[in-house]
């Protein structure tokens, strides 16, 4: 019997998974299921030849987990697609950008491959920055290169609060790409060094907004390499709890906004909104409450861009039938609905729920 193989027997063919797909959403036929990704296992393992939609659909994944969510027997499909991710890669069958992200992770530690030396260009002289402190900020890749506003705003609220971070000046990308794609003996190596950089710190906290980043290295990185020599906090739990105790107080906001949910904190949905409504701020749900995937991450963006682009379309679109502005707590998910839109020419209003606080509580 192989790895996953009583699991994967235990389906009951409800297809309760087929319906919440992102990606079996936007695509006719029901081609690419997350019932027919596992099925493919067994090929896998035994070296055969997958045909091309059976390829394609090991990678039409984000591995958001919504499909592991309403399942009924309770089978880890996104764990499975992992492992089938893995085999590919090791018997050389992966697609050829996933192994270059992979590479640019690894050598130059970000997704893109971008210079490591402009990292920090997001930072501003307003910024108050210790050289040393307890307390680190983690940016995170997609928010140094692409979303600089949400560093700038975190700073600034924590400033306000009287928290002075110190940045990783060494910080290197979480490693997200290598986990969802298998290539776990490489994210293991890059967990391990940086975990002994942040620690050769002193640092005690780590606070990051990108909530990829928080789950890699609290969650993920203990499971590779060894447990935390320091904690590891969102910033949107930070701010909650700076509003709890009266320390940051916003003032209302007029705004009705519909809410881009982030997959890995999909199942604690509240923080976000407790800090919106600290604003007075109107909440609309997308997809009447359903998690629907931004459709960018896990390979899926650079391998599949024009069904990436389609899922983003239905956040897009479903936030305009109710609300003024579309909000994120995701900078991916700000990221790629954001070059979605820029690419068709569609109007997009989307923040941060960090840019929203800091101009609630420190204006425009």
């Amino acid at each position: 019997m192989h790895r996953f193989q009583k699991e994967i027997s235990s389906c009951i063919d409800c297809k309760k998974c087929w319906h919440v797909c992102p990606v079996n959403i936007v695509t006719e036929g029901n081609r690419f299921t997350p019932q027919g990704k596992i099925r493919s296992l067994a090929k896998i393992i035994a070296g055969e030849e997958l045909t091309q939609d059976e390829m394609d659909n090991i990678y039409l994944s984000t591995r958001c987990g919504a499909c592991d969510d309403v399942c009924p027997v309770s089978i880890p499909i996104i764990d499975i697609i992992q492992y089938e991710r893995e085999l590919l890669a090791q018997q050389g069958k992966e697609p050829a950008k996933t192994t270059a992200i992979s590479r640019n992770i690894i050598e130059r530690n970000s997704p893109g491959g971008m210079d490591p030396a402009a990292r920090f260009d997001w930072v501003t002289d307003d910024l108050e920055i210790a050289e040393s402190s307890d307390i680190a900020y983690m940016t995170g890749c997609w928010i140094a290169y692409s979303q600089p506003d949400i560093s700038r705003s975190t700073i600034r609220l924590l400033n306000h609060a009287g928290i002075k971070p110190m940045l990783l000046k060494e910080e290197k990308c979480c490693g997200l790409f290598l986990i969802d794609n298998g290539h776990l003996e490489e994210a293991a190596k890059h967990a391990k060094k940086f975990v002994n950089y942040i620690e050769s710190l002193g640092v005690k906290k780590v606070i990051a907004s990108c909530p990829g980043c928080y789950l890699v290295i609290g969650q993920e990185y203990p499971k590779l390499y060894r447990e935390l020599n320091f904690e590891v906090e969102l910033s949107l739990n930070v701010f909650k709890d700076l509003i709890n105790d009266g320390t940051l107080r916003p003032t209302k906001l007029d705004y009705t906004v519909a809410v881009r949910d982030a997959c890995p904190l999909r199942k604690s949905k509240n923080v976000p909104r407790d800090i919106l409504l600290s604003m007075d701020v109107t909440i609309k749900e997308l997809f009447d409450g359903k998690h629907i995937c931004c459709g960018g991450p896990a390979g899926l963006k650079p391998n599949f861009p024009d069904i990436a682009a389609e899922i983003a379309m239905l956040s897009v679109n479903d936030h305009k039938k109710n609300a003024d502005m579309l909000i994120s707590y995701c900078p991916f998910c700000m990221h790629h609905i954001g070059g979605v839109c820029t690419s068709k020419g569609e109007e997009l209003n989307m923040k941060d729920v960090s840019m929203l606080l800091a101009e609630s509580i420190l204006g425009k």
